[in-house]
């Protein structure tokens, strides 16, 4: 006797290059059980080994990005709203549209696929969701930060974040662009541009201080964020673990800073130059060559010294451990300035960050035992919610998802 055949998944990321979202994939690749075709494509292949650990087949999709002119010339380019990043990243441009839909339209047919599991990738949702509409079976998955998973009922994206408000494209002209080439391909008007995320089950995995978009849906729609709580809140540690997944640490600043502060160091830093882990090895840093687990950040450490970037903030902030965020893009300045707010992060802002403040608010968070016990009191409130086994609670969230999707090879 046969088994039936089992749905197969693409998994989907075409912004961002951070390590975090084919982490995210891979932990929803895992929560989803054994047997099932798991394909993925993403717009950057650095992190690929994330995903290919968790056995899933890995191949290259159009990257939504900002040109390079646009990132010389950062006035070019709208940050007040999810539109003016949607916008930036190609939303504007009818010939990277027009690429990216029709990629997703023939991949997702090519293989038959029966969930979509979307990171940041809007132009697949927006390819599969046209596909639904036609009558495909497929389930759209949306998993990500608050940041990134936005309502869909939102008549247009709000501001999020102080001190951005600059929009060069209007909303309306962003989603007039998506229309005029979603109908050369035969897809039906969106009436708004969040409906992008009017899919069958939306994960924002965050807590709720950390969620932009608090004021427009409730604490319960939020899952858990994908990361592991340890076992202990931070210990007697002494260590300033630094973590920097780009090339951060070559810059001049703050590679510098990190040199010259004198306390106990270690560092992760996987896309650093080798002149600048040879560097930083030299000043007496403890420079690691694979992901450190969090039990042991939490262990060792007294600080944490990173950009923001959402995992590594609620690890640390589950852990009890007081942290430095120097933000180098919108989403990690968004999240950062949350945390600060919630008391469990100090903020430098990239025109703040030099080698003289990185080194003073190191030194001072260092030895501020009232951050200390601000860190550790909201990790006890954070906890009590927290599940046991995040990846046991995530795959019963999916679990009914993957039920509905057998159906489909099996009706």
């Amino acid at each position: 006797m046969t088994s039936a055949p089992a749905p197969s998944v693409l998994l989907a990321n075409e912004l961002g290059a951070g390590r975090g979202h084919l982490v995210t994939l891979a932990r929803v690749a895992r929560a989803l059980g054994p047997g099932l075709p798991l394909i993925a494509a993403v717009g950057t292949l650095r992190h690929r080994a994330e995903l290919e650990a968790a056995g899933v087949r890995v191949q290259r999709c159009p990257l939504l990005c900002y040109t390079p002119e646009m990132k010389r010339d950062p006035r070019l380019v709208g940050n007040a709203t999810w539109a003016c990043y949607l916008a930036g990243s190609g939303f504007v441009r009818e010939d990277v549209l027009r690429r990216s839909l029709a990629f997703w339209r023939a991949l997702i047919v090519e293989h038959d696929i029966s969930i979509l599991v979307a990171d940041y990738a809007p132009a697949a949702m927006r390819a599969a969701l046209g596909l639904k509409e036609e009558g495909w079976d497929i389930r759209i998955i949306a998993v990500g930060t608050g940041y990134g998973v936005p309502p869909a009922g939102l008549d247009r994206f709000p501001p999020t974040t102080p001190g951005f408000d600059r929009i060069i494209h209007p909303e309306e002209s962003v989603l007039d662009c998506l229309n005029r080439v979603g109908a050369d391909l035969g897809l039906s008007p969106l009436p708004r541009l969040s409906a992008l995320y009017d899919v069958d089950l939306a994960l924002p995995a965050t807590f709720d201080f950390l969620d932009p978009y608090a004021r427009w849906r409730p604490a319960s729609a939020l899952a858990p964020p994908l990361v592991d709580r340890t076992e202990n809140l931070v210990g007697a540690g002494d260590e300033v673990f630094v973590y920097f997944s780009r090339d951060e640490a070559d810059r001049p600043g703050l590679a510098e800073a990190l040199c010259r502060l004198p306390l106990p160091r270690r560092g992760y830093l996987p896309a650093a130059s080798e002149a600048a882990k040879d560097r930083l090895a030299a000043s007496g840093m403890i420079v690691e060559t694979a992901p450190v687990p969090p039990a042991l950040i939490a262990a060792r450490s007294r600080l944490i010294v990173h950009p923001s970037p959402h995992g590594t903030l609620c690890t640390a902030a589950l852990a009890g451990l007081p942290q430095l965020g120097l933000p180098g893009h919108k989403e990690q300045a968004t999240h950062a300035g949350l945390a600060e707010a919630a008391q469990v992060m100090r903020v430098l802002p990239p025109k703040a960050a030099s080698t003289e403040a990185i080194l003073d608010a190191a030194r001072d968070l260092y030895e501020d035992a009232a951050a200390g016990r601000a860190a550790r009191d909201l990790a006890l409130r954070l906890r009590q919610d927290f599940p046991a086994d995040p990846q046991a609670d995530l795959a019963a969230r999916l679990a009914p998802e993957v039920e509905i999707a057998r159906g489909f090879v099996t009706g």
